[in-house]
């Protein structure tokens, strides 16, 4: 390996803190798994072998269709120490919009669990070897059974500017993205991280419970990994349980989304629970609100970390010392990152007038796979120009004010509101509709469907939502109905939805 590889930080962990828990994997009570780093290193050393005897190769894409566990994070690892990229699926997705990452990315290879197992078999087309990390169905392989026995026979030559993975985000059409990632990315947004953050170094307990396939759970391990933390990792997020986690692994540090968080407050049995442990939790991924932060601080007596950005770049952070003081922005730039405000034609806006926020740095990501026009479109002189609308203040404090499209961002989740309309056009009912977001106190923002229904029709809310509920993830259905006798337009006929929010 060369320079400072997601592979070597294994080997390094190995090699300073061989004793030290690495990984805890938790489930029903229990710990159903625990990897010290020497045995971590060990095992994703086993499954780079294990996947180069079955034809993986460095540059190949390896998709990874699970929910969280021990095995995902392994795979991240050892995929990435094969040289191979690692394509997180997200594990809400359903036949055609899994089929459509495992085809747009040229996965080779795809892990699955008990509950992926289902979807991908009505897709087994798209992929050339599957492997479960659970008792495996008949068209996949063990995922121990893929675990050479003799890792030495690896023989790969991966560097720091080799491309380590492809993670998926919805595009201004609708489709998913596939953003990739270098290893000098992923290792450069771990150096900030460590250099900025105080609770980041060996022995820190992280525990994650957030979904792996999003950038807001894997960067948050990666970072911990590279301080040499141990993480825990809890398939899926549940108020009381995660509170009881904190209690029996003494956590130091976790990353939550405000509506979990707001779940986590409103607890009637959070008093019970001695969350003493916690140092420090960070929140990002939608509007955090100055006074969510606030009572987070106090109920849990530790420091509130916010991050901002997007797949394409994770950038800005609000540390402990500003929280207060600077409580209504979403921080400002990480260490080794270039961020500014730019109008329409890329130039630079003073303090106070709100643009594009534009990023320039080593962590920001490498292109859109398969997509050079788009990446093309969205760099401008090295500088990547995101959608999200802020202004600077005088201290160089970012303030978040919308998005430049109409993305709803909902638990954490970005819904294109294009994709649930195609969705909903094809409903025989339904004459017109026309998808937004609107606030809501526990998710952030609702989807929200505005239906016109076809006359003659018995069109119910209950029918509009199942419809989407069948096609598309759970978070992308609506939340609210709404119908209309017909939707508001301006004069070229374009349905004006600020008049619907």
């Amino acid at each position: 390996m060369h320079g400072m590889t997601i592979g070597y930080l294994a080997e390094r962990n190995a090699r300073k803190w061989p004793d030290r828990e690495a990984v805890v994997h938790r489930a029903n009570g229990e710990r159903l798994v625990t990897h010290t780093f020497e045995a971590f290193d060990d095992r994703t050393d086993r499954l780079a072998a294990g996947l180069a005897e079955r034809g993986v190769e460095k540059g190949d894409s390896v998709a990874l269709y699970t929910k969280n566990n021990a095995e995902t994070l392994e795979a991240f690892v050892g995929a990435m120490k094969l040289g191979a990229l690692v394509v997180p699926v997200n594990h809400r997705f359903k036949g055609e919009e899994v089929r459509y990452v495992l085809e747009d990315s040229d996965a080779s290879l795809c892990l699955v669990d008990d509950f992926g197992a289902e979807t991908l078999a009505d897709v087994r087309d798209a992929v050339d070897h599957v492997v479960s990390v659970d008792d495996p169905p008949s068209f996949a392989d063990s995922y121990e059974a893929l675990l050479a026995d003799d890792p030495t026979t690896l023989d790969a030559d991966v560097g720091r500017l080799d491309e380590a993975g492809i993670m998926y985000t919805s595009g201004t059409t609708g489709d998913p993205k596939g953003c990739v990632y270098t290893h000098d990315n992923l290792v450069q947004l771990a150096q900030d991280a460590a250099e900025a953050w105080a609770f980041l170094e060996p022995g820190n307990r992280h525990l994650v419970s957030t979904p792996l396939f999003h950038v807001g759970a894997f960067v948050p391990f990666l970072n911990n990994f590279y301080a040499g933390g141990a993480t825990v990792v809890v398939d899926g997020f549940d108020a009381e349980r995660t509170l009881s986690l904190i209690e029996a692994e003494r956590v130091n540090s976790t990353y939550l989304v405000p509506t979990q968080t707001r779940m986590l407050l409103d607890l009637d049995a959070f008093d019970a629970f001695d969350v003493s442990s916690l140092d420090t939790y960070s929140t990002g991924a939608a509007p955090v609100g100055a006074a969510l932060k606030r009572e987070t601080m106090d109920r849990f007596d530790c420091d509130v970390i916010e991050t901002f950005g997007q797949t394409e770049a994770l950038c800005l952070h609000l540390l402990p010392d500003d929280a207060i003081e600077k409580a209504d922005s979403v921080g400002e730039s990480m260490l080794n990152l270039g961020a500014k405000v730019v109008d329409e034609g890329g130039e630079e806006l003073p303090p106070g007038e709100v643009g594009r926020i534009a990023y320039r740095g080593p962590t920001v990501f490498d292109r859109y796979h398969g997509m050079p026009e788009k990446t093309a479109e969205v760099f401008d002189d090295g500088w990547f120009v995101s959608d999200d609308l802020v202004h600077r203040d005088e201290d160089g404090f970012f303030h978040f004010v919308g998005r430049a499209d109409d993305m709803i961002i909902t638990g954490g989740e970005n819904v294109h509101p294009a994709e649930i309309e195609e969705v909903l056009h094809d409903h025989p009912d339904i004459a017109e509709v026309a998808v937004i977001g609107v606030p809501d106190q526990e998710w952030g923002e609702a989807v929200k469907a505005c239906v016109v229904a076809a006359e003659g029709s018995s069109l119910s809310q209950s029918d509009v939502v199942a419809h989407v509920a069948a096609r598309l993830a759970d978070f992308k259905k609506p939340r609210r109905v709404e119908f209309y006798d017909e939707l508001p337009r301006n004069p070229t006929g374009k349905v004006l939805k600020s008049e619907l929010a």
